[in-house]
């Protein structure tokens, strides 16, 4: 196969202008030699041959005492580009660029392997999982949503894309420190604010406060002195009492809201022509193992576009109220909820908008304060 990719190759051969000369290129034509792009100027003569023919050549050339000056023009080429090797790099190049659509590895990053193992299986349902295309993984922001809706102890995950794998790094959340009371000093639970007692979910101590009363802030809700008859026994009130109450929260926002809203991504890959052209200029080892690292580099670029957003009511009662009341029910206890809103006001001024909204919320309003049984 090599011999016969040598023979085909051109030789250009230059030969200055004599009587001999075209006696010499009729002899060729005669013994079958096929002339390649006969060209001339005032001093010589140029055409080119397949190698072939170069035996043939060389001894017509002796025949006739003609002065030849040969070269071959892709000797200072590393590769020679023939149909075979073509496809071979082709195939080389396309093998990697389908692959690299394929997820082959997704990693989870997470101190607690109970929780890794239950983060693992709800990726499996999101179909998250090696050996996927790409294009059938939900959006990082899915992703990311599904996994805190069902595990309420993380603040974020953290998703890196790389290449042909997936790694999610768990970000536990802090851990509030609740200050109990020693369990040698037993506690009354009290009311932190005013509103009306809805249910007690209550471990130890008594009731004070019937269901569906008002309470103020600082009353007693649960005692932690138990009376059997003309004895009263300390035991301590350990537990939660829910009450609806009223939450005013206010904001205050620019009238033009200017952000970047990503569009899209532009994905750059199989850039041989670019490479071709750097390779062409320094045709060396160094510079060829660079254009293969040119043609199977994929880059991206997120295109983001300039946006700008007029606060209207329109726009706060659809965008901004949804925002907020999220971020106000982050701020409740794991049962705690906001059973309804209201917009007491929004003030527009020159360049601000502020306003105030009033929320309807059930949640424990219960707090402990130790027993001082010498008093």
């Amino acid at each position: 196969m090599g011999k016969k990719i040598s023979q085909k190759r051109l030789i250009v051969c230059r030969v200055k202008k004599g009587p001999r000369v075209f006696t010499f290129l009729q002899a060729l034509r005669e013994q079958q030699v096929d002339i390649i792009k006969l060209s001339s100027d005032e001093e010589e003569l140029k055409f080119s041959f397949h190698e072939i023919h170069l035996k043939k050549i060389k001894n017509i050339r002796k025949k006739y005492g003609i002065k030849l000056n040969m070269s071959r023009p892709d000797a200072i080429h590393i590769i020679q580009f023939q149909t075979y090797i073509w496809l071979g790099i082709m195939l080389f190049i396309l093998v990697p660029y389908l692959f690299s659509h394929v997820v082959w590895e997704v990693g989870i990053e997470d101190v607690s392997e109970e929780r890794k193992a239950k983060i693992q299986s709800e990726l499996l349902k999101l179909n998250v999982k090696e050996k996927t295309l790409k294009n059938d993984i939900p959006s990082d922001g899915e992703i990311r949503q599904s996994l805190l809706a069902n595990n309420k102890d993380l603040s974020w995950i953290h998703i890196n894309r790389k290449g042909s794998s997936i790694h999610f790094e768990v970000v536990p959340a802090p851990v509030n420190e609740i200050k109990y009371a020693p369990k040698k000093t037993p506690s009354d639970l009290f009311a932190t604010r005013r509103g009306v007692i809805t249910y007690y979910d209550l471990q130890s101590g008594e009731r004070v406060v019937q269901i569906h009363e008002t309470v103020q802030k600082g009353d007693l809700l649960a005692s932690g002195i138990i009376k059997q008859g003309n004895i009263e026994k300390v035991v301590g009130a350990e537990g939660r009492v829910f009450a609806d109450y009223w939450m005013e929260v206010s904001f205050e926002l620019p009238k033009t809201i200017k952000y970047k809203e990503l569009k899209g991504k532009e994905v750059t890959f199989f850039n041989v022509k670019h490479a071709w052209k750097v390779y062409n200029e320094k045709r060396s080892i160094p510079s060829f193992v660079q254009f293969l690292k040119n043609v199977f580099k994929v880059n991206t670029h997120l295109i983001y576009e300039n946006k700008t957003q007029i606060v209207d009511e329109e726009w706060i009662q659809n965008s901004f109220l949804p925002l907020l009341q999220i971020k106000s029910n982050a701020s409740l206890s794991s049962n705690g909820q906001i059973k309804q809103e209201k917009i007491l006001h929004i003030a527009w001024s020159n360049d601000k908008v502020k306003g105030k909204v009033l929320y309807y919320i059930n949640d424990n309003i219960a707090q402990k304060r130790p027993i001082h049984q010498g008093d």
